[in-house]
């Protein structure tokens, strides 16, 4: 193939390429049904496997040994050590944690104002733009592949 026929194929593609899928759309049709058929390695194989003087077994079953019984068994045990539940625990917070926790509030709280404050200025300061939305149009894509073919084509 020769450049110039490299772009007039590049060029019939890209043209293509913003139509089909438009016109496309509404003649995909769908299958009731689907039969795939194996390939012939895929039939030697499962030939092979069949003429095999390997033995097949129908099922397995698995039987744990002891040492997973006993594994099973152990938590099921009684403990060895008797176990205390309390009916109510009351803990009391130290001095270090009383001021932490005194400090993270105060700065939750100065978080809180300065957002209020800066939520204050930016909504007169903030100027909302419209969103743009910049697409090519098929003729614009269609001059793309033109110039792109035409430049493909040069010496």
């Amino acid at each position: 193939m020769n450049t110039k026929t490299i772009a007039i194929a590049i060029a019939l593609i890209a043209g293509t390429a913003v139509v089909s899928p438009v016109q496309a759309a509404p003649s995909i049709t769908t299958l009731q049904t689907v039969q795939v058929r194996p390939a012939a390695d895929q039939l030697a194989q499962q030939a092979w496997e069949q003429a095999s003087s390997i033995p097949t077994l129908a099922a397995v079953q698995v039987r744990p040994d002891a040492a997973l019984l006993a594994e099973r068994a152990a938590p099921l045990a009684p403990a060895t050590l008797p176990v205390t539940t309390l009916a109510a625990v009351q803990v009391r917070p130290s001095l270090e944690q009383r001021f932490a926790l005194a400090a993270e509030q105060e700065a939750q709280r100065y978080a809180s104002q300065f957002t209020a404050a800066a939520s204050a200025v930016a909504s007169t300061v903030i100027v909302n733009l419209p969103v743009m939305q910049v697409r090519p149009s098929a003729a614009d894509l269609q001059a793309l592949a033109v110039d792109t073919a035409s430049v493909l084509v040069r010496p």
